[in-house]
């Protein structure tokens, strides 16, 4: 989000976000924390509420990098879609801290849900779901604890921290432009 709280037609409010009102804009960066793509998001299309809104901005993102394996890591906005298959995954009340649930489909993609304080979704083509390692976490009284995890999640976190850099220095260098309203 760039925050921005004048008018226009394209400036999104996202309450749940720490900037909650601006312009919303997607974006493709390496491993080098390089933007070399950005789409802004302009709102709703003619006709009501775009379906298929998280694919197609990833299909548009990744045009002209089809067949150069590439590695895609995207955020749980983009896996959404799994969270409603809660029929084919165990219920949350079954799965204790550090378990998991996975299925495969036929083109070997894998659709994990791992409980950590609350379930966490995740969808791999790379990883297989045997690959597991130990992640550290803390208990109720202060404690810690190794509990297993899919490894796909230590991939998705090493580099899902290029946004958040990113992120970290477009704060550092942004400026407050502050308009006053003209009386005529």
């Amino acid at each position: 989000m760039v925050k921005f709280k004048g008018r226009s037609t394209i400036k999104q409010y996202m309450p749940q976000k720490p900037i909650k009102r601006g312009y919303k804009i997607w974006m493709l960066n390496d491993k080098t924390k390089y933007t070399s793509k950005f789409q802004v998001y302009t709102g709703k299309v003619v006709g009501g509420v775009e379906k298929l809104l998280g694919e197609r901005i990833v299909n548009d993102l990744m045009v002209g990098l089809e067949g150069k394996n590439h590695i895609l890591f995207i955020d749980n906005y983009f896996t959404s879609q799994i969270e409603n298959t809660s029929q084919i995954f165990l219920p949350d009340k079954n799965l204790k801290r550090g378990d998991f649930d996975y299925f495969t489909s036929n083109h070997n993609i894998a659709v994990y849900k791992w409980m950590d304080n609350k379930p966490v979704y995740m969808i791999s083509s790379l990883h297989s779901p045997n690959d597991t390692f130990q992640v550290k976490r803390k208990l109720k009284d202060g404690n810690t604890t190794m509990v297993p995890c899919p490894k796909v999640l230590i991939g998705y976190n090493n580099n899902m921290n290029n946004i958040d850099v990113f992120d970290q220095l477009k704060a550092a260098y942004g400026i407050n432009r502050k308009a006053k309203k003209m009386v005529a």
